[in-house]
C-alpha cells in the first residue's frame, strides 16, 4: 500500500470506537465508485488490490461530511461524527508517524500484501500492526510454520519441563513459536526458543514503546537480535491494560496453526486465546497434569471438550502430517467446535437473564453500553472482562462488545 494511504489507513485506526468493520466499509464504497471490479459481494479482492493499489486514492475521506458517512455508507450517526471529528484533527497522526519513523518501526496494515494472510482471515482482523524486528511473512513461496504456546503467568517448573521437552523439537521442524510475553508460560516458551536458536514472536497487549511486563525488557531485547519480532496491535505509546491483553490474545491465535495450552487455570487468559483458536479453525493442543493442582484444571476442561492431549512434541506434529503414531487415535478439534457450538446454544438461551448480554444482539461500544444501562465505565470494564472469561463475550479491536 502506497505511503498516502498507509497512513490514512493508520489514521483511521487512531480514531477510538471506529474498529476494521467500518474502516472496510469506508474502504469499499470508495474502491467500489472507481474500481467497481475489485469488489465482489461487498467484499475486497486482496488478490485484485495488489496489482492495481497504486491506483487507489483514499484522501477523499476527508472532504466527507456527517451526512456522507450517513446517507451514503450507512454509518451510525454516532460513528460518523467520530470519523469527522478524528479525521479533521491530524496531530495524533502525525504523532504516531514521527514515532513511527524514530524507532524504525514496521507498519503493516491490513491492505499490505506482507500482512499476515493467516490474520487477515480471521472475523474482525486488526486494522494495522506495528511490528519490530524481522518481518513477520517471509517470501510468498514459503508459508510459516507458526504455533502458539500460552499458559499461566503462575506456572511451575512443571511447565519449564513441558517446555524444555517440547520446543526443541518443534524448532527442529521449523516451527516458529508464538506467546503474549508475560511472565509464566510465555516468558518460558519465548526463552527456550531463543536457547534453541529458533524464532520466535512476542504479541503485546501495550505499544511497542510500553513493552509489558517491564521484567521482559531484556527478553523482548534478545528477541529482536535472534531474528524474532515483537508485534501489537496497539498505538505505540498505549500502555498495558487488562483490558487490551483479549484483543492480543487473538492476535496470538490468528498468527498461529495451532495452540498449545500449558497450565492454565479454570478461569484464564490462556484459555481466552484457546477459544479464539477454536474460532478460527486452528488445531488446539492441552498439556494434562495433577488433579491436585489448580493450574490443570483448565487443560482438562479444554481435553473433555476434545482438545488433543499432549504427551510429547509427536502428538503435535502428527496433527499437520509432519510424522505419524498409528497407535495413537487422533482427536480432532473438529469434536471440539461442535461440543462448543452445542454450548453456545445452551448459552444463548439463558443470556437474557443479563441486562447487558440482552443489549449485545448487536456490537456496542463501552459508551454506548454506559449510556443504555447507566453503570459506570469502570463497572462496565469490570462486567465485560468477567463475561469474557465466561465465554459470553468478546470485544472486537474496534473497542465494540459483542455476544460469542
Amino acid at each position: 500500500m502506497n505511503i498516502q494511504n498507509k497512513n490514512i489507513v493508520l489514521h483511521l485506526s487512531l480514531i477510538y470506537g471506529v474498529g476494521p468493520a467500518v474502516v472496510a466499509k469506508i474502504i469499499v464504497y470508495i474502491i467500489q465508485r472507481t474500481h467497481p471490479d475489485l469488489i465482489h459481494n461487498g467484499t475486497l479482492d486482496f488478490g485484485l488490490l495488489n496489482d492495481k493499489e497504486k491506483e487507489i486514492n483514499l484522501s477523499i475521506i476527508y472532504t466527507y461530511t456527517i451526512n456522507d458517512f450517513v446517507q451514503n455508507i450507512g454509518l451510525p450517526v454516532k460513528i460518523a461524527q467520530l470519523l469527522v471529528d478524528g479525521l479533521a484533527d491530524t496531530k495524533k497522526l502525525d504523532d504516531e508517524c514521527a514515532l513511527i519513523q524514530q524507532y524504525s518501526i514496521d507498519l503493516l496494515t491490513i491492505f499490505d500484501q506482507t500482512y499476515p494472510e493467516s490474520l487477515r482471515q480471521i472475523h474482525y482482523p486488526p486494522l494495522v500492526l506495528y511490528c519490530k524486528g524481522s518481518p513477520l511473512e517471509g517470501p510468498l513461496e514459503k508459508t510459516e510454520k507458526r504455533m502458539a504456546i500460552v499458559g499461566s503467568r503462575k506456572a511451575s517448573g512443571y511447565s519449564q519441563q513441558v517446555i524444555e521437552t517440547l520446543v526443541p523439537d518443534l524448532i527442529a521442524h521449523d516451527w516458529t513459536i508464538v506467546s503474549g510475553g508475560a511472565e509464566g508460560v510465555d516468558s518460558m516458551a519465548h526463552q527456550a526458543t531463543l536457547d534453541n536458536k529458533g524464532k520466535t514472536i512476542v504479541v503485546l497487549g501495550s505499544g511497542l514503546l510500553q513493552p509489558y511486563p517491564e521484567s521482559n525488557k531484556e527478553l523482548f531485547k534478545s528477541v529482536i537480535r535472534n531474528g524474532g519480532t515483537l508485534v501489537t496491535s496497539f498505538s505505540l505509546n498505549t500502555p498495558p491494560d487488562r483490558h487490551n491483553f483479549p484483543a492480543r490474545n487473538r492476535i496470538i491465535a490468528g498468527l498461529s496453526q495451532g495452540c498449545v495450552v500449558v497450565q492454565a487455570a479454570e478461569k484464564s487468559g490462556a484459555l481466552i486465546t484457546a477459544k479464539y483458536a477454536l474460532e478460527q479453525g486452528r488445531q488446539i493442543f492441552a498439556v494434562p497434569g495433577s488433579i491436585f493442582e489448580p493450574l490443570s484444571a483448565g487443560c482438562h476442561t479444554l481435553l473433555t471438550q476434545g482438545a488433543k492431549l499432549v504427551n510429547n512434541t509427536g502428538d503435535i506434529l502428527e496433527e499437520f502430517g509432519v510424522i505419524k503414531q498409528a497407535t495413537k487415535p487422533k482427536v480432532r478439534v473438529q469434536v471440539s467446535k461442535n461440543i462448543v457450538n452445542n454450548a453456545r446454544l445452551t448459552l444463548k438461551s439463558v443470556k437474557n437473564q443479563d441486562p447487558v448480554l440482552q443489549l449485545l444482539d448487536f456490537a456496542c461500544t463501552i459508551d454506548e453500553l454506559s449510556d443504555k444501562t447507566g453503570l459506570s465505565l469502570p463497572e462496565l470494564h469490570n462486567k465485560l472482562f468477567e463475561l469474557q472469561l465466561e465465554g459470553k463475550v468478546r470485544q472486537t479491536f474496534s473497542g465494540a462488545w459483542e455476544q460469542c
